[in-house]
């Protein structure tokens, strides 16, 4: 049963102020302790963006970004119009991998069939149409998954994988591609959270997105639905040998 915000602090467990950088990361381990300390049970939910915002006295974007991350890791569940629930107290993203897939082929198989149909026609798309801030966008998030790659964080190169395939929809200047784009990406990541943590994936990913993204700025639109297609494939590939059938 959910305690109010108001209530947990009786129990010594309160959220303290945070007052240094990085806000969205403080954020995370506050909002976890409160998980990991068992406060919370698999199907409580959260306090509001509101309530949070005014326990950590931080804006509601590093909230936001917060809780995204958490959602990622496997530890909370948005439900659209209802809230934030507490998911698992250890996260998907850390049960063993064989085990996990055994769980959600059926959804993996939707996932990558979904991207298939629809990103190797965007990104020949965004060949035709991408505009200089939308390379620069792409650049920039490249380098971020190389930093984050290097430091094993693997949140951290989720999120930069996920939003770098999300840029190339935006690169389309097509809206409707946008929206179903933005929609695997805010609903979906099953297949990112999967293939990222299969032997050597995340390492042979910024290849395949550099090669993708020369193909975007030289506008050949054939070589990037051929490289985005043989990026997805490839994805599919090391989820079969690591069991996925």
């Amino acid at each position: 049963m959910f305690v109010p915000w108001s209530e947990r602090g009786k129990k010594g467990n309160t959220v303290k102020p945070i007052k240094k950088t990085r806000l969205s990361e403080a954020a995370i381990e506050q909002i976890k302790g409160l998980i990991v300390r068992k406060d919370m049970q698999p199907g409580d939910k959260l306090p509001s963006e509101r309530h949070l915002v005014e326990a950590l006295s931080i804006s509601r974007t590093s909230i936001r970004e917060a809780l995204r991350m958490l959602e990622i890791m496997g530890l909370v569940e948005v439900k659209p119009g209802k809230g934030v629930y507490v998911k698992e107290l250890t996260g998907d993203l850390f049960f063993p991998l064989s085990s996990w897939l055994s769980t959600h082929r059926e959804t993996l198989y939707h996932h990558f069939e979904a991207r298939l149909v629809l990103e190797p026609a965007a990104a020949a798309l965004a060949a035709k149409r991408a505009r200089e801030e939308d390379i620069k966008a792409l650049e920039k998030v490249m380098k971020t998954f190389e930093e984050t790659l290097e430091e094993d964080d693997i949140v951290g190169f989720i999120r930069a994988d996920i939003e770098f395939h999300r840029l190339i929809a935006e690169a389309t200047n097509n809206k409707t591609i946008q929206l179903v784009m933005n929609a695997i990406a805010r609903y979906s990541f099953e297949g990112w959270k999967a293939s990222l943590r299969t032997e050597g994936r995340a390492q042979q990913t910024p290849r395949e997105h550099r090669k993708l993204l020369n193909a975007i700025v030289a506008g050949d639109d054939k070589g990037a639905q051929r490289a985005m297609r043989e990026h997805l494939k490839a994805a599919i590939k090391n989820l079969k040998k690591a069991g996925l059938e």
